[in-house]
């Protein structure tokens, strides 16, 4: 009937050749072990080095902020730096140069007295202590007497204080600097006549 063909050359190559077409041999066990091992040892391999990469260039940045500190000290001989670069700077083009302003000298080791005016119990030593972690070493508190200032004061009177005196007044917040004549024997005196808190 319909389902009755003659045989054909194709017939006989199924019968001799076996099965034909997508029918393939399995694989050996250590195929399907090894190849899951070697994706995470090159993809683990692949994320070392990323991470290598992205934390080295960021290292470059660091080297760069922290370059400016070491010329910051080379900086401070003006003497070595100056003769230097306004000899490169003769040679070349001349230029007007830049005056470096001064860095302040301050005297941690100055004598400081803090004197309370105010009449409140403990001020001129928490003031003193307020001092004391900012450095300064020779440091008192006492009451204040005889005539008082307007404002908290900061007095001072060899003008190679002036900048001990500031930075005195910068750590306590006040404004008030003034050269003149300490009613102690301190290089720096602090006249405190209201609470500065």
């Amino acid at each position: 009937m319909a389902d009755e063909y003659p045989r054909d050359e194709f017939d006989q190559i199924a019968e001799s050749a076996g099965p034909v077409g997508v029918h393939r041999a399995p694989r050996p066990w250590w195929i399907l072990v090894v190849t899951p091992i070697v994706v995470f040892i090159v993809a683990g391999l692949l994320a070392f080095l990323i991470a290598q990469f992205l934390w080295n260039s960021g290292e470059s940045g660091s080297e760069s902020s922290s370059t400016p500190s070491a010329t910051a000290s080379v900086e401070a001989s003006p003497s070595a730096s100056a003769s230097a670069s306004a000899s490169a700077s003769a040679s070349a083009t001349p230029e007007p140069t830049e005056t470096a302003e001064p860095e302040p000298v301050i005297e941690y080791d100055a004598a400081v007295a803090v004197l309370n005016g105010t009449g409140i119990g403990g001020l001129a030593a928490g003031q003193q202590s307020t001092l004391e972690d900012a450095g300064f070493t020779a440091v008192s508190a006492a009451n204040l007497t005889g005539t008082k200032p307007d404002v908290n004061t900061v007095v001072y009177a060899d003008d190679a204080m002036a900048d001990t005196a500031q930075a005195v007044a910068d750590a306590l917040g006040f404004d008030a600097v003034v050269q003149g004549e300490p009613t102690t024997d301190a290089d720096v005196e602090v006249q405190i006549v209201s609470d500065p808190r």
